[in-house]
């Protein structure tokens, strides 16, 4: 995809692919899956699924939800160097930057939990003409956003919506979506994203 959110390819970034690359086969493997079987409970190609556990280019967010929804883990759990704790600070002005549009724009995640039920609390930061299209996520999923600065547009099921500094919108995001700048000025927003893994089962 023209506007999939990629990680960033600089030193730092490496690091992060080579460690959700070791993740990922090691989540797959001890689940006994092979790349055939998780590849098609992803609803992901097996080449993607290949880069990935090789560390080859970059991934797209898109890919990497799919991937943990289907490993029944979280985008934190690929992301993760330490155990879990009880409790953790973060920065609001930190984490990774898993996204950069045409014209500079970017997507950090703040912060994730880790587990099955994928909570995660993201910046974004989209310019004016960059978009950012969105496959959809497994079912159950819901966004909620909130405007910090300028304005933003957003489209659900054939439906837009714009949103300045002060407003919210819910959005059940199991079907394809985007997010783009409505404005003449960037857009900064934050996401709160709530995924359950896929069921294996279905």
């Amino acid at each position: 995809m023209n506007d999939s959110v990629n990680i960033l390819n600089d030193s730092v970034s490496q690091q992060t692919i080579a460690a959700i690359a070791r993740h990922v086969a090691a989540l797959r493997k001890r689940q006994g899956l092979s790349l055939d079987q998780l590849a098609a409970r992803a609803r992901v190609s097996k080449g993607s699924l290949a880069g990935l556990e090789k560390a080859a280019g970059n991934p797209s967010i898109s890919l990497l939800c799919q991937t943990a929804a289907a490993l029944g883990v979280s985008v934190s759990d690929l992301l993760a160097a330490s155990t879990p704790r009880k409790a953790e600070v973060f920065r609001l002005g930190g984490g990774e930057v898993l996204w950069r549009g045409k014209t500079g724009g970017t997507a950090r995640l703040l912060f994730g939990t880790r587990g099955p039920l994928m909570f995660e609390l993201w910046e974004w930061l989209i310019l004016p003409a960059e978009r950012y299209q969105a496959k959809a996520h497994s079912p159950g999923t819901k966004e909620i956003l909130y405007t910090m600065k300028g304005r933003l547009g957003a489209v659900i099921d054939g439906e837009v919506f714009e949103i300045g500094p002060g407003q919210g919108l819910s959005m059940e995001t199991d079907v394809p979506h985007a997010y783009y700048c409505a404005g003449k000025q960037p857009v900064r927003f934050r996401m709160i994203v709530v995924e359950r893994p896929i069921d294996v089962a279905s």
